[in-house]
């Protein structure tokens, strides 16, 4: 009796042993993903990237940095060449309000689109009801004439009345049709607002400045600004890597994400982009890692896509010239915005006719498993590169996370240090057991 207590109590050391052992093994296996991915984050939001932006040609160091990747992964890659016309500001960048320096997005900014300056500008004010008065605007700049082509127009918005997005686009309708003699704007503002390259592929005719209201007073009489922003055609590209499918390689899987971001408000204020998107790259990247080593019956693509702050041009490259059959293609997963994610994510075109089959397994797996905190549809929008596949008739989706501590969106503090990563192991987990799971 005794001896079969021994042997009992032997034999379940061992299981508990066995199974303790294996269940180090999966934790240091994913511990070891995330550290991964961290250094895939902390590499591609480094100051060497430049923002992976258009100034100093940051989106093609970073492609560089990705083809390279895959390489090590034993992974086939290409390039996708392309190219738009854009801004690009390089360079010193200052501002002096009156006698008094401002500090770079602290105090001030400069649209990523607002032309060269290097002179000292008279503060004019102008209300908002003035400027978008056709009558109004005739009689002020009859009056203000001779003072006109050297000044900036200053509205303070923290006081404006009417609707901000309304002040906005009229002054993006100025791109074409510039009606004032004035050579810019100074939007006084509560907040630096975010930095977006979507108007920024057209030049602009006006200056346009942001300045914290509470800095300009009544007796502010001029602004100096001098920085260099570059309006010329970029060229850029996707970058591709391939692993062949193990038993059905003529259809295809593409996951993908963009790799570019913001760049540089010139040596003055960069933009790392660790949670949009070095974080969506290093996450396709530690797909492509994982797939070559277990890889689907499908040939699957790996697709970084550039330009798509300046409006989704890489995935619109990418779908007008394909370097693949789109009626091959049988999904397309697209990840921006993975750090956090304490909340779960979101699945956007959730209830698409080729997608809802994806998002329900999604759905019943995390039921199941408890990967994720929450798993939420959405309809699909144009938001980010998923789209254009869509629109092609390509089924794809698009995950972004909620939750959980990043820095600020199209901010300089959207930093690795700010960028989370506790939820990842099991949203990548997830998103993996989804993929496997397409028939």
């Amino acid at each position: 009796m005794y001896i079969c207590q021994f042997l009992k109590s032997s034999f379940m050391k061992k299981i508990i042993l066995s199974l303790s052992f294996l269940f180090l093994v999966a934790i240091t296996l994913w511990a070891q993903d995330t550290t991964q991915v961290r250094q895939y984050i902390r590499d591609l939001s480094s100051k060497e990237m430049h923002g992976r932006g258009y100034a100093y040609n940051g989106d093609s160091i970073a492609a560089a940095y990705i083809a390279d990747q895959f390489t090590r992964m034993g992974i086939e890659n290409r390039y996708l060449p392309y190219g738009f016309s854009t801004y690009a500001m390089e360079g010193p960048v200052s501002a002096v309000l009156d006698k008094k320096a401002l500090i770079p997005w602290t105090d001030y900014a400069l649209a990523p689109y607002s032309p060269s300056a290097d002179s000292t500008y008279l503060l004019l004010p102008i209300t908002p009801t003035i400027l978008m008065n056709e009558k109004a605007l005739s009689t002020f700049q009859k009056k203000h004439a001779q003072v006109l082509p050297h000044a900036l127009l200053y509205i303070d918005m923290t006081r404006a009345e009417g609707d901000p997005a309304d002040i906005t686009r009229w002054l993006q309708k100025l791109r074409l049709n510039p009606i004032i003699a004035a050579r810019g704007f100074v939007l006084g503002v509560k907040d630096i607002p975010v930095w977006s390259f979507n108007y920024a592929r057209k030049t602009f005719p006006y200056i346009l400045a942001y300045v914290k209201a509470d800095l300009i007073r009544k007796s502010s009489k001029q602004l100096q600004l001098s920085y260099t922003n570059r309006f010329d055609y970029h060229p850029t590209q996707d970058v591709i890597g391939i692993v062949p499918g193990t038993s059905n390689s003529d259809s295809i899987i593409i996951i993908g994400g963009h790799y570019d971001h913001l760049g540089q408000m010139g040596d003055a204020v960069l933009f790392p982009g660790a949670h949009d998107n070095a974080s969506g790259t290093a996450t396709v990247l530690d797909m492509a890692n994982y797939f070559k080593e277990h890889p689907l019956p499908y040939t699957t693509y790996f697709v970084l896509f550039s330009g798509e702050e300046a409006g989704l041009l890489g995935s619109f490259a990418f779908v007008d010239n394909p370097p693949v059959d789109l009626s091959k293609v049988k999904f397309m997963l697209n990840l921006d915005l993975l750090c956090g994610g304490d909340d779960g994510f979101t699945v956007v075109n959730s209830d698409g006719e080729g997608t809802k089959d994806f998002f329900n397994t999604l759905v019943s797996i995390n039921e199941k498993e408890h990967l994720a905190t929450a798993v939420k549809p959405r309809k699909n929008t144009a938001n980010s590169d998923h789209y254009p596949f869509s629109k092609k008739g390509v089924p794809a989706v698009f995950i972004y996370v909620m939750g959980g501590h990043t820095g600020g969106y199209h901010q300089p503090d959207d930093t690795n240090e700010n960028a989370s990563l506790s939820a990842y192991p099991g949203i990548f987990k997830l998103l993996v057991k989804g993929l496997e799971s397409i028939h």
